[in-house]
């Protein structure tokens, strides 16, 4: 009996719509269950009852045999679960050679990333090493095998090779010119002996003007008027004309003799005025009246941080008393500063030098250090010239491979991409995350120390959250709670 049309298009249409349940349970992960697969049994018996020619059928050579022949195999479920329900849950596994397959294809680029200078250097010294040499001529395979994987750490990061030491200065109990203070004694015995001031009155050629600032004008001028300079002896006399260089006679010695007394009186109380008019000459720049006039006219200024609010003061500008600051909000100003450019710690410092410098005012020094608010704005400035850190950019500049990672990185970040990084040691994992808190990346990490109860919760939530840039994971974690 033929086969009708609307009959095999009946069994074609059944046929697909059964391999589409069992594509979309194994996708999903899920198979039958015991109720389904009754149902689909008892479909498989109806659509036989109601072919009667379904050996004609399947004899017929066409390309519709594949369809068909799933009709004579009878329904088996993957899985019997217990219970009623239709769909169970289950675990499938494909062979790796099959995921292979279905991975959309992957481009390599290999990035050449030159050694920074200290990479270099590390390089270097550590090849240039004697027992490195003996190690390298011996032959011995694990030798050469520990020096590669030093040269390895030095390549990746030179930080797993030497890590950068925190400097600090060695501090000595006595400085070096305590040993030479009995010497230092004895010089500046000898040398105070002779004094300058002994030796040349600044006074009296009238280069010591300072000392004559802040003193009464109308005393200098009262005391210009009261100068009797012309009232001394021989002040505008003159010695004359010496007489005739004669000694063998009595009269001459005599008159030659009275004529240089009186040349010599002449000289020396001509000196004594033009000393004593200089004293009396002498006149302030800045005279104590207009010092003390300028003080009445003007106050001092004060920040605003610490001046009394209830004072009024009408003729100061507050943009001017803005621009005078305290010594707490300078100190906040200039930090910035001081931590880039206080840098330089001494290699040696002492702990009597400020006895040695301070001395002979002990008691005012330890007033003082009682206060502990007294050293606060220097606190900052002191620790940065006692101890010194790395910098955090010396993290990325001494490592060839980072520098051309932040390029990637940021190149990747502007065009909305997220990164996955995988390496073999653990410690490079370590500098990684420092590196990315430097550049200031949300990142998650993976590796061999992770719980297993954690692995999948981490790697579900870099799929779902996309604020997350970067994924770090070792590739000797495993994949146990990975998919």
């Amino acid at each position: 009996m033929p086969i009708g049309q609307e009959t095999l298009d009946g069994v074609l249409q059944a046929l697909r719509e059964r391999q589409l349940r069992w594509r979309e349970a194994l996708v999903a992960g899920i198979v039958p269950g015991e109720a389904r697969v009754g149902r689909l049994e008892r479909r498989r018996r109806d659509i036989v009852a109601a072919t009667p020619d379904l050996d004609l059928l399947l004899a017929e050579p066409s390309g519709r045999l594949g369809l068909v022949e799933p009709l004579q195999r009878p329904v088996v479920p993957l899985v019997e679960p217990p219970g009623t329900a239709d769909w169970e849950p289950a675990e499938t596994r494909r062979l790796k050679r099959d995921v292979e397959k279905e991975l959309p294809s992957k481009f390599e680029h290999l990035v050449l990333c030159p050694l920074s200078k200290r990479q270099r250097f590390l390089y270097d010294e550590f090849m240039s090493r004697g027992q490195t040499r003996n190690d390298l001529a011996s032959g011995v395979y694990q030798k050469i095998a520990n020096i590669l994987m030093q040269l390895r750490k030095v390549c990746n990061h030179p930080d797993l090779f030497e890590v950068r030491p925190i400097v600090t200065s060695f501090a000595m109990e006595r400085s070096a010119i305590a040993e030479f203070e009995i010497k230092e004694l004895l010089v500046r015995r000898r040398l105070l002996q002779e004094r300058d001031e002994d030796l040349l009155n600044l006074d009296v050629l009238g280069l010591r003007f300072v000392d004559h600032q802040n003193t009464s004008l109308i005393a200098s001028l009262e005391t210009r008027r009261l100068d009797a300079t012309s009232s001394l002896p021989f002040v505008s006399e003159l010695p004359g004309e010496p007489p005739p260089y004669d000694v063998r006679i009595i009269d001459g010695y005599k008159e030659l003799r009275m004529y240089k007394e009186q040349a010599a009186s002449v000289s020396r109380w001509t000196h004594i005025g033009y000393l004593n008019r200089l004293r009396c000459i002498g006149s302030p720049v800045y005279s104590s009246e207009l010092i003390a006039k300028t003080r009445q006219c003007s106050r001092p200024l004060l920040p605003t941080s610490i001046r009394d609010p209830s004072a009024h003061h009408p003729n100061t500008v507050l943009a001017i008393r803005t621009a005078i600051k305290s010594y707490d909000a300078r100190s906040k100003e200039m930090a910035s500063v001081v931590n880039t450019f206080a840098c330089i710690t001494p290699p040696v410092v002492a702990r009597d030098l400020p006895r040695r410098v301070l001395a002979g005012v002990e008691e005012p020094v330890l007033a003082l250090s009682s206060n502990v608010q007294f050293d606060t704005v220097l606190h900052q400035p002191s620790v940065k010239l006692q101890i010194a850190f790395p910098d955090l950019s010396l993290l990325q500049y001494d490592c060839g491979k980072l520098q051309e990672l932040a390029r990637i990185l940021r190149e990747r970040k502007a065009g909305g991409h997220r990164v996955l990084i995988f390496t073999q040691m653990t410690r490079i994992l370590d500098i990684l995350e420092q590196f990315l808190n430097f550049h200031g990346y949300l990142y998650l990490r993976l590796d061999g120390a992770t719980r297993i109860e954690d692995r999948q919760y981490i790697t579900e939530r870099f799929n779902a959250d996309a604020r997350i840039f970067c994924f770090i994971s070792s590739s000797r974690s495993g994949g146990v709670g990975i998919k």
